[in-house]
């Protein structure tokens, strides 16, 4: 039976764990990442990785939300000034999400084998929660560019399927090939920010 953790053990061990998991998945992937590797890597043993996530699949969800968690402070960062093309700062903003997720290794190789893997292995719930978590940044992110003074024509909803459409292309740019990938990127992330701030 594993031994008993304190606190501070426990937020040592967490955060070692997500470190040396995120390493890992980097490396290997989800799937050929086993429960034992994580463990040894971690220093624990494989009944105490149990103590701290339900699957691997869980492990790796919260890496990716702290990875988005930073992702998404820089994308706040971003000065929008108003000026009289709006839609082209928007449309430069969408470019500049996707190009700046390329920057975390974990996140460019993360394409839709990994993501309808980990969509079968994590509970509903797990997954509504983490689309209800993208939800709220999209709104934050609205209300952020109507701070800067550009016109935001179309709903929330509308605005969060069309990052998250931009999101799904990004899941096939093995299939796209780079150079296509980044042509598709560039014309669609001016499409979106047209009908955003233009409307129909």
């Amino acid at each position: 039976m594993p031994k008993a953790f304190s606190k501070h053990e426990k937020e040592a061990i967490r955060a070692q764990m997500r470190e040396k998991g995120k390493q890992l998945f980097e490396r290997q992937g989800i799937k050929k990442t086993s429960v034992d590797e994580l463990a040894q890597a971690a220093g624990i043993s494989k009944g105490a990785f149990y103590l701290f996530y339900e699957s691997k699949e869980e492990l790796l969800m919260e890496i990716l939300e702290g990875l988005e968690a930073d992702f998404r402070t820089r994308i706040f960062d971003f000065s929008i000034r108003p000026d009289n093309n709006a839609r082209k700062l928007l449309g430069r903003l969408f470019k500049d999400v996707l190009l700046t997720w390329d920057e975390y290794p974990l996140l460019k190789n993360f394409g839709r084998a990994e993501y309808e893997y980990l969509a079968r292995k994590l509970p509903p719930k797990r997954i509504q929660a983490h689309a209800n978590r993208d939800d709220e940044f999209v709104e934050e992110l609205i209300r952020r560019i109507k701070r800067e003074g550009i016109s935001v024509k179309a709903s929330p909803r509308v605005v969060s399927n069309l990052m998250k459409s931009l999101f799904f292309v990004g899941l096939h740019r093995e299939d796209l090939g780079t150079e296509a990938y980044l042509e598709s990127m560039e014309i669609l992330a001016d499409l979106v920010a047209r009908y955003i701030t233009e409307g129909r």
